[in-house]
This record gives structure tokens, C-alpha cells and sequence, in this order.
């Protein structure tokens, strides 16, 4: 983060003590500028949930993600040939449970007109129930190899926007490998590490906040986004993040930002008029109403007429002659 500064103008008040005028000394303060980078606001990492042959890629680097979510495909054969195995058992299964469920049918009738022993009623229920339970099992192994086949097509959120791409048409893919680097370039944040008293400041002009874009020579608007609830023990400063969301310019990252905000001067400088400086052996003087000379260090131009001085004597909001 870069800081630069700059003196602003802060206005003196001006009254009449008896014949001669007077005005109060108001705090200096300076123009910083905060310097930070956009980013996007969410990053992801896609990785492969399945190892297969890729046989087709949709987007490319800086492309957009389309409504349908399309990103890259893998060979489905082996697992359609699967699911196809699966298929045939079951519809095998489905058979056998038609088949003996009325054959059960069958002998409960006999059973009761005593025309065919208990036992093998029993052992068409036994064939019926373990018919069943295999026809449960090979619809949910189905139920399994349909959700791999689906992962095959390999998806991404819609509007993103391709940062990296690792994967080539005909290259083989391993289960958790890295497809692609992926981002959402939809709004940006712009990280800055900022003191207590500039997050302070910050936070009582959130409603007006705004971000310079030097390198595109325009002004947007910004929003607080969060604030960590931590510091950094080195810096000691928070980290925030600012928003960018309405603007007419092309999101991407690495967009050089800056942020102006006037703070008070950290020596305790104050603004006074040319005119109630008094010059004597090379020193600058401020004299009191009473007509105390006070000793003064010249900082430089504050605005037209008006001096940064300073000195431990000399509060903000004490009163001196204007023309003395």
C-alpha cells in the first residue's frame, strides 16, 4: 500500500476583540492516498470428480461461463457400458420378482384348500423377498453409476470467468485433478490494510465513498464490504474489503485503485492567516490577544492566504490577532 499527502484548505474563524480583529487556529490536515488492487470477488478451484479420457473443452481462459454451465467433458463410455450391465439385471430382476410374486399368489390359494404343503409356499415367499432385495440393490447401484455419468460433464457456476485452464482435449484425467482456476468478475473487492483512525474515517463516509482508477482515468463508485475482525501484528493495521459493482468499465483484476481520504494532521499542526505572522531574527511569531508572542515552525501553504504552522504552544481553537 502506497501513502501520499497532500496539505487541503481548512477555513479560520475570524472575530473583533475590541479594535483589532482576531481568528481561531484550526486544525491542519492532509490528503492521503491509498493505493490497492482489484480482485474478484470469489475464486474456486474445479476439480475433476471422476478419472476419464477428456474428450472436449467449452471455455477457454478469459472466457465466460454460459447459462448451461458447460465447461469441459469426459469419455462416458465405460460408464454408460455399465449402467447399460446394470439396466439388464434389473429389467432380469423385475422378471423374477412379477414371476414369483404370482407364483405366492398361487400357493396361498392351494395352502388353504389344502391342496399344496406350507413349506413351499415358504420357499416361493424366501425367492420372492431375495428377488426383491437384489432388484433394490441393482436400482441403487444404477441410481450411483446415472450420478457418476452426469459428473462426467464437468460444470461451472454461470457469468464466471476462466482465470486458468490445465486440462487439453485428449488428455487423461484423474479423479481430484485441477481442471480449471475460475472466477467471479461479476463485482470486484479491492483489499486495503487501514489504520483504526482511516477505518474510522472510512466508516463515517461509507454512504459517499468512491475509488479513483488512475490507469483508466475514471471515478467509481465503492462500498465497505467487511471488515476483519483481527489486525496484523506487523503492520498493525485491519483488513478491509471495498466493493465494486456498479461501473461501466471491464471487470478484471489487478486494476490499480486508489482511495483519498483527509485525515487530521498527525503532529497537531495548525492553519493560520499570512497575515498574523510577525517576523523577528529570522523567526515566526503568532501573538495572543493578550500580546503574547508565540513561537511558530513554518510547514508550508496550507491554501491561498492561509499557513500550516506548528508548535506545542499552539492548540486548534485557541484565538490570536489577525493582523497583529
Amino acid at each position: 500500500m502506497f501513502i501520499t499527502s497532500f496539505a487541503i484548505c481548512v477555513s479560520t474563524d475570524i472575530a473583533s476583540a475590541g479594535n483589532a480583529k482576531t481568528f481561531k487556529a484550526t486544525a491542519a490536515s492532509r490528503l492521503i492516498t491509498l493505493t490497492g488492487f482489484t480482485r474478484p470477488r470469489v475464486s474456486m478451484t474445479l476439480v475433476s470428480e471422476e478419472s476419464a479420457m477428456c474428450i472436449n473443452v467449452y471455455a477457454d481462459v478469459g472466457d465466460i461461463i454460459g447459462s448451461d454451465g458447460k465447461l469441459a467433458k469426459l469419455d462416458p463410455t465405460f460408464i454408460k457400458l455399465e449402467i447399460a450391465q446394470l439396466v439388464a439385471d434389473r429389467d432380469r430382476l423385475q422378471s423374477d420378482v412379477n414371476y414369483y410374486s404370482k407364483e405366492a399368489e398361487r400357493y396361498v390359494k392351494l395352502v388353504k384348500k389344502n391342496t399344496a404343503a406350507q413349506s413351499e409356499l415358504d420357499l416361493h415367499i424366501r425367492n420372492l423377498k431375495s428377488a426383491e432385495s437384489l432388484l433394490r440393490s441393482i436400482q441403487l447401484k444404477l441410481n450411483v453409476n446415472r450420478e457418476h455419468l452426469r459428473r462426467y460433464n464437468l460444470r461451472a457456476p454461470s457469468g464466471w470467468r476462466v482465470i486458468k485452464r490445465y486440462i487439453e482435449p485428449g488428455e487423461w484425467v484423474t479423479k481430484g485433478e485441477k481442471i480449471a482456476e475460475l472466477g467471479n468478475f461479476k463485482t470486484l473487492l479491492v483489499p486495503y490494510a487501514l489504520t483504526i483512525k482511516e477505518l474510522e474515517k472510512v466508516q463515517s463516509i461509507k454512504s459517499s465513498l468512491t475509488f479513483i482508477l488512475p490507469d483508466l482515468g475514471i471515478t467509481v463508485p465503492a462500498k465497505l464490504e467487511r471488515i476483519s475482525p483481527d489486525f496484523d501484528p506487523e503492520t498493525r493495521k485491519v483488513e478491509v474489503d471495498f466493493e465494486i459493482s456498479k461501473a461501466t468499465f471491464n471487470f478484471r483484476g489487478g486494476l490499480r485503485t486508489e482511495l483519498n481520504l483527509e485525515m487530521p494532521d498527525p503532529g497537531g499542526a495548525v492553519v493560520v492567516p499570512v497575515s498574523s505572522l510577525v517576523k523577528a531574527y529570522d523567526d515566526n511569531f503568532i501573538v495572543r490577544p493578550d500580546g503574547v508572542r508565540v513561537k511558530v515552525l513554518i510547514l508550508g501553504e496550507a491554501s491561498e492566504g492561509k499557513l500550516r504552522v506548528s508548535s506545542r504552544a499552539v492548540k486548534a481553537g485557541e484565538e490570536f490577532l489577525l493582523n497583529p
